[in-house]
């Protein structure tokens, strides 16, 4: 399946909207009630202290044009060389197929400068933790941390 990662657009509100509900279960997981029509918007001003909006990623992993996943990255928090990751999606019905871990691979290939990346799991969330596992993260509670090697000048 070809996979491109782009930034996400105000057209895109809709279909997010719905990969967000095919994903209802990381969302109770996580928050405790279910995606509502405000999530994609509310992610846009959900900022650590001290981070600039410009700092802010929201990506949709699209094929055939749909959306089939979705990352919130902040870039640059809580030091230039790491990115907190808020929420990283992919259908349920899409899981154990590679999406995230393409989506993974073009993240780095996009942010080469990123060598640490810390995400928080939510308690029993599982289908996460598999995943972060699978990806290399260590875990300390429900914060997770990938540390990257620095991408050489020949790759």
């Amino acid at each position: 399946m070809r996979l491109t990662l782009r930034d996400l657009t105000p057209q895109d509100e809709p279909q997010v909207l719905r990969l967000f509900a095919e994903c209802d279960d990381w969302f109770q997981a996580a928050t405790g009630h279910l995606s509502g029509p405000g999530d994609v918007q509310s992610l846009y001003y959900a900022l650590p202290d001290g981070v600039d909006f410009e700092q802010k990623r929201l990506l949709v992993a699209e094929a055939q044009g749909k959306p089939i996943g979705f990352v919130d990255l902040v870039l640059g928090h809580p030091d230039v060389r790491t990115a907190v990751v808020g929420c990283f999606l992919v259908p349920r019905e899409l899981r154990r197929w590679g999406i995230g871990t393409e989506i993974a691979n073009q993240l780095r290939l996009r942010f080469p400068e990123i060598t640490r990346v810390i995400s928080k799991i939510a308690d029993d969330w599982k289908p996460g933790a598999e995943f972060l596992k699978a990806q290399g993260f260590q875990f300390d509670g429900n914060r997770a941390v990938l540390e990257i090697a620095p991408r050489s000048s020949t790759e």
